[in-house]
C-alpha cells in the first residue's frame, strides 16, 4: 500500500508554498511524512507535485504531474502517481495542507474500508464532515485510474466527478476522538495562526 501526498497547488490564497509552511518548526510534508512512517501501513511515500517545487523537497519519492495534466489540480496528482503504480492495490491520499492529521485517524479510515471492502466493493474510502465528503483524505483503489483519466480528458478535474462514479463511502470525522484540527485545511496564513493557537490551548 502506498500513501500520496497532494502537494502540487499554487497555493495563492496562503501566499507561499504550503509544503514548505511550519507547525512546531516542522514543515507541512515532513510532518505528514512522519506520521505516515508511525503507522506502518505504507511500502512507500510519494509526494505529488509540479515540476517547479519538486526540487525542494528533502525526500526520495517524489512524483511530478504529467505534463499534458498540468495545473489540473489533486486529480492530476493522484493520477499521475496511480498510473505509475498501477499494479498497487490501494493508495492513502492525504493534502499536504491537512498537516495534523493523525495516526489514529488513518487507522481507522483503514478498518472503515476494509470492513466495507468485500461486500461493497468499494473504490474510494473517505471522510465526510456534515455529509461533504472530503475525497483528500481517503483511500483509492487503482480501479479509480480510468475515472481519473476520464475526468481529466473531459475538461472536469473536481474530484467530485470521480467519486460519484464509482462506489464510494464516506467514515464522518466525529468518529475520530481527536480535537477537530486533525483534519481541518490551512488555507490561509489566518488559518495557521489559528491553529498553533489551538494547539497551545490544549
Amino acid at each position: 500500500m502506498k500513501a500520496i501526498i497532494l502537494a502540487g497547488g499554487q497555493s495563492e490564497r496562503f501566499g507561499e508554498p504550503k509544503a514548505f509552511a511550519t507547525i512546531n518548526a516542522q514543515p507541512f510534508y515532513k510532518r505528514i511524512i512522519d506520521v505516515l512512517e508511525a503507522t506502518n501501513m505504507f511500502n512507500q511515500i510519494i509526494i505529488s507535485t509540479n515540476e517547479t517545487l519538486a526540487s525542494q523537497f528533502e525526500h526520495d519519492d517524489v512524483v511530478v504531474d504529467d505534463s499534458k495534466n498540468k495545473d489540473k489540480g489533486p486529480l492530476a496528482g493522484i493520477g499521475s502517481v496511480i498510473q505509475r503504480y498501477e499494479s498497487e492495490e490501494l493508495f492513502f491520499v492525504i493534502s499536504v495542507d491537512t498537516p495534523m492529521i493523525t495516526q489514529k485517524a488513518i487507522s481507522k479510515l483503514y478498518q472503515f474500508m476494509v470492513e466495507h471492502l468485500i461486500e461493497d466493493q468499494l473504490d474510494i474510502a473517505g471522510f465526510k464532515e456534515d455529509g461533504r465528503a472530503i475525497p483528500t483524505i481517503a483511500f483509492y483503489s487503482p480501479h479509480t485510474l480510468t475515472y481519473i483519466q476520464d475526468a481529466l480528458a473531459s475538461g472536469d478535474y473536481s474530484l467530485r466527478r470521480v467519486y460519484r462514479q464509482v462506489q464510494s463511502d464516506w467514515l464522518d470525522v466525529a468518529a475520530i476522538d481527536s480535537p477537530d484540527y486533525w483534519y481541518k485545511n490551512i488555507n490561509y496564513q489566518q488559518d495557521l495562526d489559528s491553529l498553533q493557537q489551538d494547539i497551545l490551548n490544549r
